[in-house]
């Protein structure tokens, strides 16, 4: 918007002013032109009036301190038609008969242009008697070539131009002005617009700019804010919902756990372990839940994390488990690898990684981070039956599951991690493992939205 009604301004400006200066620069070379020879009338009558006054010895003086003044040729011809001063230092005492020296010692004031075979150019004269008492007695003439009036009428000409020059890039400065006077509170309602899926509890400022503006800055703190209100219920209701299902679920499980110890019947004890297995799994997916709540309300506050210490912990935490399936655990982790995440984000994504690659892995499971690219790559690649490249995609859609997939599991996980790292500006995708299975790599942005 900025551009557009400074070009139309500008141009609209420049349209004016050039046909304004169009017929002003007639004008101006016309009075430049009638300047030019009113001067030099005047000082050809100013220099015959003063030679009237002198000898014809100090002509020769007059006449050089004349052209000294005004830049002009001065020549003064006697009534005999004989050269008698001439300001160029030119031999004297030799015929010099031209048409306006002939006006001249007629008496009469002489002014035109006429070609000059001697300079081989145009030449602008003023010619004029010189008169002592009643008689003329020489004729004195001024002389320039056409191109100085010219050169005055080009000058003249380039002032005007520069002045419209300059009245345009005033016109494109008060456009511009202009421009940001209503585009600034626009641009601040955008950038507050661009913002706002990631803290909901931003706000645009709706007492600037236009009325316009004003209204779109108060649509969007009502979206907000019922937006904020949506959220904030949705959230409340699935942690309301997990604290109420986790203190029964708890409650069966110390049950399940006291079956199993005290039971002599090994059918039942069996029974209860599966049962025990399942509350876990149970648990587990009202974790996913409310981590994919917490997803949809945004990415939240940022913190500075050290993937690669974090990824080494998870890990380390992680040993035991799949030392327990007999499944080899490798880690190639680059130190100090480093990216703004919310809190607690990367612990839950590696924890996701493990538990799928521990879930398909036959005997090896390898993770990785590295930086590239101003990203943490973390990669988890396992040996397990991996995925059909059509279906690689699909496993990250919420409850989404492979052909290959495993009883027991709920479709979240990979969900969780993709829908994560997006709100963040990275990505995540399931490629072949060099191991033979399936390797899901997650691209996180060192500094974050």
């Amino acid at each position: 918007m900025t551009k557009r009604l400074i070009a139309a301004m500008a141009g609209l400006v420049a349209l004016v002013a050039i046909a304004l200066a169009v017929p002003m620069a007639s004008v101006v070379a016309t009075n430049v032109r009638g300047s030019f020879v009113a001067g030099m009338e005047v000082d050809t009558l100013a220099t015959a009036t003063r030679m009237a006054a002198q000898p014809s010895i100090d002509w020769q003086a007059t006449a050089e301190e004349t052209a000294l003044r005004t830049g002009a040729r001065v020549v003064v011809v006697d009534a005999k038609r004989v050269l008698v001063a001439d300001s160029d230092n030119s031999s004297l005492d030799r015929d010099f008969d031209r048409p306006e020296i002939d006006r001249a010692l007629a008496g009469a004031l002489t002014a035109d242009v006429r070609p000059s075979t001697t300079l081989g150019t145009d030449l602008r004269y003023v010619a004029a008697p010189v008169v002592q008492g009643y008689d003329v007695v020489a004729a004195v003439r001024l002389s320039l070539p056409e191109s100085s009036v010219t050169d005055q009428v080009r000058e003249s000409a380039g002032w005007l131009v520069l002045f419209v020059v300059a009245v345009v890039f005033a016109a494109a400065v008060v456009a511009w002005l202009l421009a940001r006077s209503m585009a600034a509170p626009l641009d601040d309602v955008a950038a507050v617009a661009i913002d706002l899926p990631d803290d909901l509890s931003l706000r645009a400022d709706d007492t600037r700019g236009p009325r316009e503006v004003k209204a779109v800055a108060r649509a969007l703190n009502s979206t907000a804010e019922r937006l904020a209100g949506i959220l904030g219920r949705t959230q409340r209701v699935a942690a309301d919902a997990s604290h109420h299902l986790r203190t029964p679920l708890t409650g069966i499980r110390l049950r399940l756990e006291a079956i199993a110890d005290v039971s002599d019947d090994p059918q039942v004890r069996d029974d209860a372990e599966e049962a025990i297995l399942e509350v876990d799994r149970l648990n587990r997916r009202i974790d996913q839940v409310l981590a994919l709540a917490r997803s949809d309300a945004g990415a939240g506050a940022l913190q500075d994390d050290d993937v690669s210490a974090t990824v080494q912990a998870r890990v380390d935490a992680a040993a035991s488990a799949f030392a327990e399936r007999e499944v080899a655990l490798e880690s190639v982790i680059e130190p100090g690898v480093h990216a703004h995440v919310p809190v607690g984000l990367t612990a839950r994504i590696i924890d996701e990684l493990l538990g799928n690659a521990l879930a398909y892995a036959s005997s090896r499971v390898r993770v990785s981070v590295s930086s590239e690219a101003g990203a943490a790559v973390v990669s988890v690649a396992d040996d397990g039956p991996g995925v059909p490249e059509g279906e690689r995609e699909s496993v990250f859609e919420r409850f989404s599951r492979g052909s290959q997939a495993v009883p027991g599991g709920s479709g979240l996980g990979l969900a969780l991690v993709r829908e994560s790292v997006q709100a963040l500006g990275g990505s995540a995708r399931a490629v072949g493992s060099p191991l033979g299975g399936l390797t899901v790599e997650v691209r996180i942005p060192r500094v974050g939205k």
